[in-house]
């Protein structure tokens, strides 16, 4: 009976004690190629023994999260943007005496087709008048020319407004550079 009790009290005490300690790395080497040559029915029973307690895993290093790399550098073009409106109009052109006294030849001529004696002096006056005027302001707008009041969306932020006298093919949503007053085509 006490043949039976003696591995498990072994087991018991080995466990309560703690894990066996281990022969050096060239005695197992040794044992393990002794036991390989000893025929297996000469073998003698192994002894049960207590599997050695787990050995505590030391703890892992802490993560340091690399910091991401700066974003490049993304330089913005002091000059650039988008055109974001376009507004149009006519500007006069300069009136010079060529027009007036045109006008006003004209005028008197029609005007002397009205009435009689001083009547008709007063009508060629009136006339000579109204034409000049009427001959001044033709030739503005004869001499007139479209402009263009651009407003550009700047890449650096804010906005600009440009007038030029052409597009040249630029239009809202166009990529320019604004330099000197002028559009040129990005």
């Amino acid at each position: 009976m006490y043949k039976k009790l003696l591995p498990l009290l072994v087991i018991a005490v080995l466990t309560a004690c703690g894990p066996a300690p281990q022969p050096p790395a060239e005695t197992v080497d040794a044992a393990a190629a002794a036991a390989a040559e000893t025929p297996a029915a000469a073998a003698p029973a192994p002894v049960a023994e207590a599997a050695p307690a787990p050995r505590p895993r030391p703890a892992p290093a802490p993560r340091v999260a690399a910091a991401p790399p700066p974003p490049p550098a993304v330089q913005v073009c002091q000059d650039c943007g988008t055109i974001s409106a376009v507004r149009d109009e006519r500007i006069q052109g300069e009136a010079s005496a060529v027009g007036t006294l045109g006008g006003a030849a004209a005028g008197g001529v029609a005007g002397a087709q009205f009435g009689k004696k001083s009547g008709k002096v007063l009508a060629t006056i009136g006339g000579a008048v109204l034409g000049g005027l009427a001959g001044r302001e033709v030739e503005k707008r004869a001499k007139g020319e479209w402009v263009h009041h651009v407003t550009v969306s700047m890449e650096a932020g804010g906005t600009q407004t440009v007038t030029v006298p052409r597009m040249d093919g630029l239009g809202v949503g166009s990529k320019v550079r604004v330099s000197g007053g002028n559009l040129i085509p990005n």
